[in-house]
């Protein structure tokens, strides 16, 4: 595995070990491919390792070293069986990270100790039936009565479905409107194996992940005791959000393991067929593939391992962790795509794990946050966290090439009044001509006007027909252009004309 220069010595150690680890255990992932059957002796001999403890602060028997060193063991892990990196992962987003930030002392007394030794595995119950992406519209609910609250419902697509034996569950504990408008409908359990009217209803036939359970859980008058809630009620949804983004960065490292070994058996197989009387490695367009292969591994390695430093310095990435989740899960779809290409008619047979790697590839963009979402999400917190850098430019007529130039000292009209700003708008069809101008931009201009004062101004305008203004959802005015009949009223027709110097009169009218 290659490390970081970021990286302490502790995890370059652990790097090394998690690789040696991974390139024992390898064969017995392969039979897990063919045989379906859960890993629990792998999982016996992680717990040996220590690694459960990882996230786990050491006065509760863990080792403490971060997202970074979660990051480490899963992307090993994943190159034995997802199956073995899934069910380490779901464990620590599945409880141990909602124990470990919002957990009372007790419970990190009751839970945390047995998780770090391996003894105890998790599971995460958000989706429902009828509820996926939108998890605030979760229908389960956890009723208070006395010293319990009483859960009915159902989850699905439960990661480590029946052999977890703590079930981190969101339900909602509250109907009231103005909880809901405030995300304080919803609040998080510990709910334990073999709590009576607690089954597993189905488990899932899937397409990959094979060796590793998911399926739906039925929950019937299943009674929690207060002291298994975690945080206070209505804590839910701020509990459920604040562990995306390790989720989503852990969830792409599950997919590094099987980028690397399917890049590694690509070059291998391309090293050794022999088509054409050469190995097909010195065919160019093999040569590409192996190129786009190597590029896309090592750029989300980049983005998996930049995300878990922002996580292990206490930063908040939303937009990295979201990005790392992103653009891992298609890199490695096509990634896949290519070195089954690369490997041919052996790559599409199930002799070797590529293929497997493969019928994984869907539901990486799936799982942990469909790839919609994540773009959602980059839109929305980008456009935020970007804002300073993502205004538009100044530009204005230069005054001797009478071409739009960006400048750094924007003009101030100190003398406001319809015929200026109509004046402005002018000379802004002649620097953003299929634009219309923001408010925002002709408030930075017009020096001193206040929004009930350009209101004022631009309604009139609108009225004479001069300008056309767009108001958002709230009927705010916040993009203005003016009309034929404003850009005639402000200049000359003459005015807004402009060739270039190649361009003969004769051919102009």
């Amino acid at each position: 595995m290659e490390t970081y220069p970021w990286w302490s010595e502790k995890h370059k150690k652990l790097a090394e070990a998690a690789k040696k680890f991974a390139d024992e255990n390898i064969p017995r992932g392969e039979e897990i491919l063919w045989t379906r059957e859960f890993p629990s002796d792998l999982l016996k001999k992680v717990a040996e390792k220590g690694w459960f403890k990882a996230p786990i602060p050491k006065e509760y028997g863990g080792t403490d070293i971060g997202a970074t060193g979660c990051c480490i063991i899963t992307e090993e892990l994943s190159r034995v069986c997802f199956a073995l990196a899934g069910a380490y992962i779901t464990t620590i987003i599945g409880g141990t990270e909602q124990l470990i930030k919002f957990g009372d002392t007790k419970q990190k007394r009751r839970w945390l100790p047995k998780i770090a030794k391996g003894e105890l595995l998790g599971a995460i119950c958000i989706s429902e039936p009828v509820v996926g992406s939108d998890a605030a519209g979760m229908e389960t609910t956890a009723k208070r009565d006395g010293d319990e609250y009483v859960i009915n419902g159902k989850k699905k697509f439960i990661i480590n479905a029946g052999v977890a034996d703590i079930y981190c569950l969101y339900a909602k504990t509250s109907d009231r409107m103005e909880d809901r408008a405030k995300y304080r409908h919803l609040s998080a359990f510990i709910v334990e194996k073999d709590t009576p009217g607690f089954t597993v209803e189905r488990i899932n036939e899937l397409s990959g992940w094979f060796g590793l359970p998911n399926g739906y859980l039925d929950f019937d008058n299943v009674r929690v005791p207060v002291e298994n809630r975690i945080g206070a009620e209505g804590d839910g949804w701020k509990i459920l959000v604040n562990g995306l983004n390790l989720e989503r960065n852990l969830f792409a490292a599950g997919m590094l393991g099987p980028m690397r070994e399917a890049t590694r058996y690509a070059v291998g197989h391309a090293q050794r067929r022999i088509q054409f009387g050469q190995p097909i490695i010195n065919f160019q367009v093999n040569q590409f593939k192996i190129a786009d292969m190597i590029s896309r591994l090592r750029t989300a390695r980049l983005l998996v391992y930049y995300t878990a430093h922002l996580l292990d310095i206490k930063m908040e990435p939303v937009l990295e962790a979201t990005t790392a989740k992103l653009f891992t899960s298609e890199a490695y779809k096509m990634l896949l795509d290519d070195a089954v290409q690369v490997m041919g008619g052996d790559g599409w047979t199930r002799f070797y794990p590529v293929e497997s790697f493969l019928r994984d590839a869907k539901v990486n963009e799936m799982a942990a946050g469909t790839s919609e979402v994540m773009r959602t999400i980059l839109y929305r917190w980008g456009l935020k966290a970007m804002a300073e850098e993502l205004k538009m430019p100044h530009r204005r007529i230069h005054r001797k090439l009478g071409v739009p130039i960006s400048t750094t000292k924007p003009q101030t009209i100190t003398e406001i009044s319809e015929e200026s700003v109509l004046q402005l708008l002018a000379e802004d069809y002649q620097v953003n001509p299929s634009l219309y101008m923001s408010k925002e931009d002709m408030k930075e201009i017009l020096t001193g006007i206040s929004d009930k004062q350009l209101d004022k101004l631009l309604t009139s305008l609108e009225a004479k027909g001069l300008a056309l203004l767009y108001k958002n959802k709230r009927g705010n005015i916040t993009l203005i252009k003016a009309t034929y009949k404003g850009l005639k009223q402000a200049k000359p027709l003459e005015h807004y004309k402009w060739f270039p110097k190649w361009m003969e009169k004769k051919q102009l009218f």
